[in-house]
């Protein structure tokens, strides 16, 4: 009950307008689309790992943002406690409900984030590459752990069975951490994408996101089940295109 009366605390200082109307739509959404999934996903030993590397995988993200803020000057994430490895302290619940809605929409990989860590941009220096470095980390931890990922699949596959759970275990790394980071790349805050354009950008554009950034979850929401199928084959084509550029043949299907 405290997790969900700390959400709902949050949720209203960022949506102080009809804050009980949106998170009225959002429960709704949850409800059916948790029932869905009751009737619908079949929970297996792959759905199982793939959860788990998921978990692990957007910790990892979300510590790498609180870890380079912490280097630019800003302790916000340290003294909160965020730089840790415990996903207990990174879980977010939209991020959860995320990929719910991304498995029914017909993607077939679980994307989503964990709670952002908090930093003060205005600590960070030098000011604007403290901004960029910030929200370009956790993409970057997402991408080496997919290419590491991708490297041992290869030199992997020349000893051990694709069905050995090791290169299960790798094959799952891989594309949930290249999924991540590219889904984060989206240019809609709050993904990172949206940050780094914010970085990057003069003070209309920065204006720009900063009216839009309350309403940039019902916005992916949007996107993603609007544009799934879409989304999944651009992303299935850059899965295969990275595993076909290492030399990798493991008979993937979707």
């Amino acid at each position: 009950m405290k997790i969900v009366k700390n959400y709902y605390n949050r949720f209203k200082v960022l949506n102080p307008k009809y804050s009980e109307i949106k998170l009225g739509i959002i429960v709704a959404i949850i409800i059916y689309f948790i029932a869905r999934i009751f009737f619908a996903v079949e929970i297996s030993g792959d759905t199982i790992i793939s959860l788990v590397v998921f978990v692990i995988s957007m910790t990892l993200h979300e510590v790498a943002h609180g870890y380079v803020a912490y280097k630019f000057g800003d302790d916000t994430a340290k003294r909160e406690g965020r730089i840790t490895l415990n996903p207990l302290k990174h879980i977010d619940l939209t991020g959860i409900i995320l990929p719910m809605l991304i498995l029914l929409s017909g993607f077939k990989f679980l994307v989503g984030w964990a709670k952002p860590v908090p930093v003060n941009f205005h600590n960070l220096r030098p000011h604007r590459l403290g901004l960029f470095c910030v929200a370009i980390a956790g993409i970057v931890v997402n991408f080496i752990l997919a290419g590491t990922s991708l490297i041992l699949l290869k030199f992997g596959g020349k000893y051990l069975d694709i069905d050995n759970i090791f290169m299960t275990i790798l094959l799952y790394i891989y594309l949930i951490n290249l999924l991540l980071g590219l889904f984060n790349l989206i240019p809609i805050t709050p993904l990172d994408g949206g940050r780094i354009v914010y970085s990057l950008s003069g003070y209309r554009i920065r204006e720009f996101y900063n009216k839009i950034e309350r309403y940039g979850i019902l916005i992916i929401f949007v996107v993603v089940y609007l544009e799934g199928p879409a989304l999944t084959r651009g992303f299935i084509e850059i899965v295969k295109f990275f595993l076909k550029l290492a030399g990798i043949d493991i008979g993937l299907t979707f």
